[in-house]
């Protein structure tokens, strides 16, 4: 049986020169696959996760599949702060953070995302995680909760829900607290954003309004698109709109640490520093944190001093030395 929390390799995942990663990460009552795909299947790698690794060939494609539903009766889900724990331990192991990464998130995917990285930054273990995130989409992201998991709670005296639709209430003091740390806080305000939203209610519900949909972050506009909830992330060709700005999105993010990856000398990578002797010419941050580390813990071997010359054993001092006394006679 497999594992219900894992981090899926879509595309270009073994590659050891890719130049980032790209993570989709789905919502409450989700599938690392299914989410995704236009008609929700998950034994099929015809869906756009795979066809932006098709299309951006030097980039590694993942999906983080984990346990969030809205019923106790469904199966298990935890609160915010411990999934986003265990996602970055998860994240870990797989050696994410060593690139470049862009999130792109699906409703209360979007939530654990930003969960995430506030976790890596305070606990200190994953900062590289947080610091080399380089982008988020944001595909109908509940920032200040949705009114839907009010309607579920209230209807949950019968149906159990969990403590995922709890922390999605609206105007949850959770989230508020969340949203007012990422419109605030420099570095994530700062961190590129993507955002859309849906117009279109699903089963007579608009399950994220349009003020819920935004971050509130300075110069971030989010996108209205007609769809609803569930549509809004199955892209079905790559003509649609939100692939082309995602792709575009991904690769304008990347670029530059692709460029960095081409420039650098023949044999190397971000993960395989240049020798020793290259150090003076590329600086640690070019290529990657494990170079990083390799340059601290791998000290060059010190510069022997030259030694001094002694005037009395050099002729050519003796000879200067007796033509000036001869000119002073």
């Amino acid at each position: 049986m497999s594992d219900p929390n894992d981090l899926i390799e879509i595309f270009g995942a073994q590659n050891p020169d890719r130049c980032g990663d790209v993570i989709f990460v789905h919502g409450l009552g989700g599938d690392a696959r299914g989410t995704w795909h236009p008609q929700e299947r998950r034994d099929d790698n015809n869906f756009w996760p795979a066809w932006l690794g098709q299309d951006l060939s030097d980039v590694g494609i993942w999906s983080l599949a984990y346990q969030v539903e809205p019923f106790r009766w469904k199966g298990n889900s935890m609160p915010l702060v411990d999934r986003a724990t265990n996602s970055l331990d998860l994240l870990d192991s797989y050696e994410i953070g060593d690139r470049p990464i862009i999130f792109v998130t699906h409703s209360m995917g979007g939530l654990l995302v930003k969960q995430m990285l506030r976790s890596a930054r305070d606990f200190g273990k994953w900062q590289a995680i947080a610091s080399r995130t380089k982008g988020i989409v944001f595909l109908s992201t509940p920032h200040s909760g949705s009114d839907v998991a009010n309607w579920i709670n209230y209807i949950g005296t019968i149906l159990r829900t969990t403590v995922s639709v709890e922390e999605l209430e609206a105007h949850h003091s959770r989230l508020r607290e969340l949203n007012l740390l990422y419109r605030n806080d420099h570095q994530f305000s700062e961190i590129p954003m993507l955002v859309y939203c849906e117009t279109r209610p699903t089963n007579g519900i608009l399950v994220v309004n349009q003020t819920s949909a935004d971050p509130g972050i300075k110069g971030v506009i989010p996108i209205p698109m007609d769809v609803d909830h569930i549509s809004i992330c199955k892209v079905d060709d790559k003509k649609n709109r939100i692939y082309r700005q995602v792709k575009r999105f991904v690769n304008q993010n990347l670029q530059p640490f692709s460029d960095k990856l081409t420039s650098l000398p023949l044999g190397t990578s971000p993960l395989n520093p240049p020798i020793l002797g290259d150090f003076n010419s590329i600086s640690p941050q070019s290529w990657g944190a494990r170079g990083a580390k390799l340059a601290v813990t791998t000290p060059l071997a010190p510069i022997q001093p030259k030694a001094a010359v002694n005037p009395d054993s050099n002729p050519d001092s003796k000879e200067e030395e007796e033509k000036k006394k001869l000119m002073m006679d």
